[in-house]
């Protein structure tokens, strides 16, 4: 009799928890699946306005460049010749295609100063050649005073980079990678040391 009792209690109980949960149910499905308010359409941005770029003959804005325009080199070195893309883009090149600046001034594209001071009278290129023995069976280096003096008066070298006597300078290529003696331009502002033919031009006899 008791367990009858217990059992009625429990299936009113079991049906009441299901009669709720399926209510519960049926308002979230009802919230969640109702179709939400459809949303203004979004106004279409204005166009931007149109972008007005200064032609050459109304003349350059510092903004904009034409860079097509070459300028004529030389001083004052502003902003028209900072553009090595355009301003070198008729210079030789040599086989590594590396700018080949002895053949540039050979060939009268370029006009270097040797100083920057532009008052200081010019020394004639020095035309001397040095031989600098190289390790093992590779060629010997011939170090040409005469392109480098084309540019480059003599306090550029010595004697704080080069001493001027024979077997002074202990002339390694691990001291040129570091940025000594050849280093302190070559691979900076003169060709790359990377293109060893430019240098080791004479064979051991």
């Amino acid at each position: 009799m008791r367990g009858s009792h217990v059992r009625r209690v429990a299936g009113v109980l079991t049906v009441g928890v299901i009669c709720a949960v399926s209510i519960y149910a049926c308002t979230f499905f009802e919230k969640t699946s109702a179709s939400p308010k459809a949303p203004e359409a979004a106004a279409t941005p204005p166009a931007p306005p149109p972008r007005i770029v200064a032609s050459v003959n109304q003349g350059q804005t510092e903004e904009y460049e034409d860079p097509t325009d070459i300028p004529t080199p030389g001083p004052p070195y502003g902003k028209e010749n900072r553009d090595p893309n355009v301003v070198m883009r008729n210079f030789p090149v040599d086989s590594e295609g590396n700018i080949d600046w002895v053949k540039a001034f050979k060939e009268n594209i370029i006009h270097p100063h040797e100083s920057l001071d532009l008052n200081k009278p010019p020394m004639p290129p020095f035309n001397f050649d040095i031989e600098i023995p190289a390790v093992g069976a590779m060629p010997n280096v011939i170090y040409p005073h005469y392109p480098h003096t084309f540019w480059l008066d003599c306090g550029n070298c010595h004697p704080s980079i080069f001493v001027m006597k024979r077997g002074a300078n202990p002339i390694s290529m691990v001291k040129i990678v570091n940025g000594e003696f050849c280093g302190r331009c070559h691979g900076r502002v003169a060709f790359p040391i990377s293109n060893c033919t430019r240098c080791h031009v004479k064979p051991k006899q």
